[in-house]
């Protein structure tokens, strides 16, 4: 839904920036910015950034699109491998189009470049998840365990706090995190009901599992070619979608600070990563014959043996956390994260649409306990990829299946004893428009209209600090298990909130 605001002829324009126009952006914010500017003139595309090499195909989506953007600007893409800075071409064509929006949906270890920049410029920016993505998160990066408190796990949250700072001398500035689930509508229901039981009874939130697996089976030699969620560059599903559960996770906890003398002192963590080479053994070189034929599994076979593989990023994270207060334990959490689960990808070569359309599948589980007074759980499960689901009735399987279980001790709480709360069904029937993509969707349409519209937000950067320091965290431990030592760090609870 767009917000549509208050516009008369003296408002001033909106020029908005879209930089990078991948598959993300032309699932979302492509379709998004076409209604705001239709419904709104208010606003115009002034400006799309993109690379050469991505050149044929964004002037083949743009030939489908009625929105064009005023000027097309294409960087060369041997010098945004590892960007250290911004182009200069991309900053000054920012200003000259007098940029006043910025929508920020590059390789993620190009957006600390473009938000830098839109600070410097005060630009308001949303930005993808996440916030940024340095280099050097490999195993091969770390010489000695000595070198892990200044690896490039701790850049992660680094990063944030060094544009935070440099947003406190331009007072126009703002950067918003694309997060869909902190404004998803079917996890406020959750989160609400949480935080009234646990505010009114005084029990925390003692029991969290947060479990979610895309079905994003790759190929051996995806593995070295792929920019699009890419692992070579030493970083995978935590900076892929699994940015969104360690947000949730901080989120679910922080419910626990409005129980004054039940806030924890200490963050337990133990976390353990799959990698490429893990799947390589799991699935390995005969499976690959049996499924594809000698043809194709000749040619993606040997990339199994490549060594520089050790090192690439993660596929799976798994961590277990235990939030203590003098030694007793307050919350325990599990956080369940895969890329080398469930898939309905039945075929080698890639299609054109990596995003929707390579076999992914969402399976979602989150099981929220407050002790023995309420359970809160949320299931959400797709049977086929979106972009070729046929039209089945509501339920486990469907596209926009999202359903919440509220289960209440209710002769202790009141309430009814089990609530089931249909929640993707409801959204669906709710939005009956072309544009309609799914309820996460809509999510990211609010983080958008919060950015265009001057609205208040819940996903400001700094709102993201105690997400991006567990983000380091787990990193540290999944660099400790590739030298084979305990892969457990200990936080001071307000070192992280």
């Amino acid at each position: 839904m767009i917000y549509y605001g208050i516009y008369d002829i003296t408002t001033p324009m909106e020029k908005i920036a879209l930089i990078g126009l991948g598959p993300h952006a032309k699932r979302i914010y492509y379709p998004y910015l076409t209604d705001l500017i239709d419904s709104n003139k208010k606003f115009s595309l002034e400006l799309v950034i993109d690379l050469d090499i991505n050149r044929k195909a964004v002037e083949e989506f743009l030939e489908t699109q009625a929105l064009q953007p005023k000027s097309i600007l294409y960087l060369d893409a041997k010098d945004q491998i590892s960007p250290k800075k911004i182009d200069p071409r991309a900053a000054d064509a920012l200003r000259e189009n007098r940029i006043t929006k910025a929508i920020i949906s590059t390789e993620p270890k190009a957006h600390k470049i473009y938000l830098e920049e839109c600070v410097r410029q005060e630009i308001p920016a949303v930005v993808d998840k996440p916030v940024t993505s340095p280099l050097g998160l490999t195993p091969s990066r770390v010489k000695s365990l000595v070198d892990i408190r200044q690896h490039a796990s701790t850049q992660v949250y680094k990063d944030v706090m060094s544009l935070l700072s440099s947003m406190n001398n331009k007072p126009k500035s703002r950067i918003l995190v694309q997060c869909q689930r902190r404004n998803h509508a079917g996890y406020k229901i959750v989160t609400d009901t949480m935080s009234e039981i646990v505010q009114e009874y005084g029990i925390p939130v003692t029991f969290i599992d947060i479990h979610h697996s895309d079905g994003m089976w790759n190929m051996p030699d995806e593995f070295i070619y792929r920019e699009n969620h890419p692992y070579k560059y030493g970083y995978g599903k935590l900076m892929h979608s699994g940015y969104h559960f360690v947000d949730l996770l901080t989120s679910i906890e922080k419910i626990n600070m409005s129980v004054a003398d039940k806030i924890p002192d200490t963050v337990n963590i133990f976390s353990q990563a799959v990698r490429p080479v893990d799947q390589h053994t799991t699935v390995a070189a005969d499976q690959y014959y049996k499924f594809f034929g000698k043809s194709v599994a000749d040619k993606i076979v040997p990339d199994m043996q490549r060594r520089e593989v050790r090192n690439y990023g993660e596929i799976d994270s798994f961590s277990q956390m235990q939030f203590t207060r003098k030694g007793k334990v307050i919350t325990t959490a599990q956080l369940s994260l895969m890329q080398s689960g469930f898939s309905r990808r039945a075929w080698a070569e890639l299609p054109k649409d990596t995003y929707k359309a390579n076999g992914r599948v969402r399976h979602e589980f989150i099981d929220i306990h407050i002790g023995p007074l309420c359970s809160v759980q949320v299931h959400s499960y797709q049977s086929t990829e979106v972009a070729n689901q046929p039209g089945q009735p509501y339920g486990p399987g469907d596209k926009n299946h999202f359903d919440i279980y509220i289960f209440r001790n209710s002769d202790l709480i009141g309430g009814k004893p089990f609530e089931h709360i249909k929640y993707g069904g409801m959204d669906a029937a709710e939005h009956k428009s072309n544009s309609y993509l799914g309820h996460n969707e809509e999510a990211r349409r609010q983080t958008l209209d919060e950015l265009m519209f001057d609205l208040p937000s819940n996903s400001e950067l700094e709102q993201h600090i105690s997400t991006n320091k567990m983000l380091s965290a787990i990193y540290k431990n999944h660099i400790k298990q590739h030298y084979n030592k305990a892969p457990y760090s200990k936080f001071k609870f307000k070192d992280i909130f």
